[in-house]
């Protein structure tokens, strides 16, 4: 549900100097264009080749000096933006993924898809090769025009599962008794320490999920190669398949070698006896002759344009310092040239003051600029939290948020593991609850209500904020919060979302809210620093501060309330 924004004027700054700087950028591009528009021209480019074998990230990580060789999984955003270029490029005649093992989650693939059925309303072709691939290479594979594997090469369409591992057993041998307070029947996060198996509500919540997710795999393979429910779960229940095999089902249309895939590939159009073999340009050398030449920013008006921020990893302790993402929001609100915000979200949460001060400033920022959420693979917990300050929600259906829960970790209880090792422990305090923090001994009854009235403040607080974010009354989000976990399609039926859709969507209803045209202020991400001597500087404007090496579970239970979502459905 949407709010009106109050939108603020922004700071007005001297326009001479800005003026000659625009001026002079406008000339060095048309002098570097004026040079390689000659050459550009003589690059073959009739089909474009998308290397996604290792997988997808949402923004592409800080690299230092020494890791510029090391080969890194390709951004999410720039792979649409690829996409999306080839749709309205008449010198191009398809596009090519090539997938394999690595990671792409599900947010990620149902972009994906969209990007290629858009495509094919174009007229292109879509080839999706791979040697090997899971559950994401044969639903993108589906959607594609052709699908090819090696002839050795294996589909590994599996279906779904998940699972969770509960330490109560383990420890107990140990001697450790650790608590955990909580706010909310479904908010599961203390029960890996607390439990020796999932409690019901738990089960319930994680069944609906899959029960979800597994919908959207069975129907993105149904509508279409499989052409029908019933083949889309048969195929799924006979897997996994060597590539022979895949191919008598009709899961993929040929067994290629990777080196026959470019005459393979000319002759999808070429119906001569020799075709002369395709040449496949890759993303990063096609992003750079495929954007627009002799560009002319206006002087003397500002150019807008619509920040696309990404905030993404576990909200950790320190990441929502001015150094942090809260410094970029920061900055965004105060400048002219920024029409509107898109916040692309895609974190589990973590601590609970992290993701409280990166919300605040996600508010002041909405009091100036229009800002719309886009929800990636995951936005739970923390991340739905930073979402609510958000003039506009988007998520995919297969998105995983909600979450409106909170957890602390009251001890680890290691009186009986030192006992059994022969170390004792003396304490001297002034102060009822000088040791409330101290995670070696158990909490008194007195110390345990104490943290839990904190914790139900906090969930009270996310409450209460869900509601005034999101135009409902607290009673109607208390009825879907409870650390309950939905997907986005269930989401936008308990009204936490405004819309399904991908970062296109985000973006097309940030214009709406800016007053813009449909093709006026180009999308500009705000990419991380780069960090030159990582271990001298500090972290960049959109990193959260981690602490290499340590449970992240433990690591932000330890260190206060935190709002973070335990709960994995990896695509495979």
């Amino acid at each position: 549900m949407t709010r009106e924004p109050p939108f603020g004027e922004g700071l007005r700054s001297n326009r001479v100097l800005p003026a000659l700087l625009r001026l002079f950028w406008n000339a060095l591009r048309g002098l570097r264009d004026a040079l390689v528009w000659p050459f550009e021209r003589r690059v073959p480019r009739d089909w474009l080749a998308l290397t996604l074998d290792q997988g997808l990230v949402e923004a592409p990580a800080p690299q230092s000096w020494f890791e510029f060789l090391r080969r890194r999984p390709p951004s999410f955003v720039r792979t649409l933006e690829l996409l999306e270029r080839a749709r309205s490029d008449p010198s191009l005649r398809g596009v090519i993924l090539r997938v394999g093992p690595g990671s792409i989650g599900w947010g990620q693939l149902t972009g994906l898809v969209r990007g290629i059925e858009r495509l094919h309303e174009s007229g292109k072709h879509s080839v999706v090769y791979a040697n090997r691939t899971g559950n994401a290479g044969a639903w993108l594979g589906a959607a594609a025009s052709h699908f090819w594997v090696a002839p050795e090469g294996r589909v590994d369409l599996l279906g779904i599962q998940a699972e969770g591992t509960f330490l109560l057993r383990a420890l107990e041998r140990w001697r450790i008794v650790p608590e955990v307070v909580s706010a909310g029947a479904f908010k599961s996060v203390g029960e890996i320490l607390t439990r020796d198996g999932m409690s019901e509500p738990a089960r319930e919540a994680l069944d609906a999920v899959l029960e979800s997710l597994y919908d959207s795999l069975v129907s993105g393979l149904a509508t279409a190669r499989a052409g029908d429910a019933e083949t889309a779960r048969r195929w799924i229940d006979e897997g996994p398949y060597l590539a022979h095999e895949a191919l008598e089902r009709g899961l993929i249309d040929a067994c290629v070698y990777g080196d026959e895939v470019p005459l393979r590939l000319a002759a999808l159009d070429d119906a001569g006896e020799d075709p002369a073999p395709a040449s496949p340009i890759e993303g990063s050398s096609y992003l750079y002759l495929a954007r627009r030449r002799f560009r002319w920013d206006p002087v003397w008006r500002t150019p807008r344009r619509i920040a696309l921020v990404p905030i993404t990893g576990i909200l950790r302790p320190g990441s929502g310092s001015p150094l942090g993402v809260v410094g970029v929001l920061r900055s965004l609100a105060t400048q002219d040239s920024t029409a509107a915000v898109v916040l692309r979200i895609d974190t589990p949460g973590g601590d609970a003051l992290a993701s409280d001060l990166i919300w605040r400033a996600v508010q002041k920022l909405a009091e100036e600029k229009p800002v719309v959420a886009s929800l990636g693979n995951m936005a739970a917990s923390g991340g739905y939290y930073i979402s609510m300050a958000a003039h506009w929600i988007v998520a995919e259906t297969t998105t995983l948020t909600g979450s409106i829960g909170v957890a602390a970790l009251t001890t680890l209880g290691l009186e009986g593991l030192m006992d059994s090792l022969g170390v004792d422990q003396e304490r001297l305090q002034r102060g009822r609850h000088a040791g409330i923090f101290d995670l070696h001994r158990a909490r008194t009854d007195e110390e345990r209500a104490l943290l839990q009235r904190q914790v139900d403040h906090l969930y009270g607080e996310f409450v209460r904020k869900a509601a005034e974010g999101r135009g409902l009354s607290e009673e109607q989000v208390e009825a879907v919060a409870r650390g309950r976990v939905w997907t986005g399609r269930q989401a936008l039926e308990h009204r936490l979302i405004d819309a399904l859709g991908g970062i296109e969507a985000a973006v097309e209803r940030a214009r709406e809210l800016a007053g813009l045209a449909p093709d006026e202020g180009r999308v500009d991400p705000v990419q991380p620093a780069r960090r030159r001597f990582s271990p001298l500087l500090r972290p960049g404007p959109t990193e959260s501060e981690r602490v290499p090496g340590s449970l992240p579970l433990l690591e932000l239970l330890a260190s206060g309330a935190c709002f973070w979502c335990p709960i994995r459905v990896p695509l495979r």
